[in-house]
């Protein structure tokens, strides 16, 4: 006789990782499921030194965000151009842009691991293209966009009382346009950064593991739920394809966090980078955050006359026009 497979092996969970854990590793569970938590990517004292950097802010606001987000939210864009901190430890995390790479599979990867090994392996043709240049390629494998670029910044903070965010899918902001297909390609990746403790008391995100696998259609049930339960400076990362929101808060302590999201290179930011981080801003950061910023051609997309192809503020050649 069979025996019954245990009940916790029914019960949706996320998988954990530590920091220095192989980001191929941090990547496979997240295509696998959707989501995943790295525990402790950011110091404690970087946590409370960005909590600190948009406090004065949030404070400013009543609570508020509609039915969309349970009335209890009060939040602040434009992260990348409130102080270099926010750049030199959210944007140009080595292990979050490996784990990027490995999600949405860029012709041209940005963290400094992911572009060793792809020279290595990079064969080119007669022609100067990369031999596999001409072929369909596979989504599992890219490259699935020239490069990619932020999507949205957000500083978010739940308080007391209100409502669970309805659970949706980031990809949706791209309805009607792309269609969910589960073998296909990416098209985002996200990560809320805690700033403070997330806590199942406190609303910690709550999210629905392995509906990045599921058609258009299929409802989420309340069972099929798991909150992001994490301490400060830990990171959930999660594609757009998997459904997620935010939590009730039942404590009197706001729960501060940090989203950030990638999109391909070929899709409209959600959030306008080229407002929220003018040129005057994005000139005095790292020329890699630049890149990730969006200041940056794809080929024949997104060209500026006159420009650097890469570096889109240098005075240079590169745009189809020169």
């Amino acid at each position: 006789m069979n025996q019954a497979a245990p009940t916790d092996a029914l019960t949706p969970s996320i998988r954990r990782f530590r920091p220095d854990g192989p980001a191929a590793s941090i990547a496979a569970e997240i295509r696998a499921n959707g989501v995943a938590v790295v525990e402790r990517l950011f110091a404690p004292e970087v946590a409370d030194l960005l909590v600190a950097k948009v406090t004065p802010a949030l404070e400013q606001q009543e609570p508020g965000g509609g039915d969309f987000f349970g009335h209890r939210r009060r939040s602040v864009g434009a992260l990348f151009a409130r102080g270099e901190e926010f750049a030199e430890n959210l944007l140009l995390s080595e292990r979050v842009l490996e784990v990027v790479d490995a999600i949405l599979l860029p012709e041209h990867p940005m963290a400094a691991a992911t572009r060793r090994e792809k020279e290595e392996r990079q064969a080119t043709g007669a022609d100067g293209l990369p031999t596999d240049f001409h072929q369909r390629p596979d989504p599992l494998v890219g490259p699935n966009c020239h490069h990619y670029r932020i999507n949205a910044t957000v500083a978010m903070q739940v308080v007391q009382g209100g409502a669970n965010q309805y659970l949706h899918r980031d990809e949706w902001r791209y309805k009607p346009y792309m269609h969910r297909d589960p073998d296909g390609p990416e098209l985002s990746l996200a990560i809320m950064v805690a700033g403070t403790d997330f806590t199942a008391a406190n609303g910690a995100t709550r999210f629905v593991p392995g509906s990045n696998r599921w058609h258009e259609g299929r409802t989420p049930t309340e069972a099929e739920v798991v909150q992001a339960v994490m301490p400060s400076g830990s990171a959930a990362f999660w594609l757009g394809s998997v459904y997620h929101g935010l939590g009730i808060n039942h404590t009197s302590t706001p729960r501060t966090g940090f989203i950030y999201s990638f999109a391909l290179d070929h899709l409209a930011q959600e959030e306008n980078q080229f407002l929220s981080v003018p040129p005057g801003i994005a000139e005095t950061l790292p020329p890699r955050a630049q890149q990730l910023l969006g200041y940056r051609m794809s080929a024949t997309v997104n060209f500026v006359a006159g420009r650097d192809k890469d570096f889109v503020l240098r005075p240079g050649a590169g745009s189809v026009l020169d």
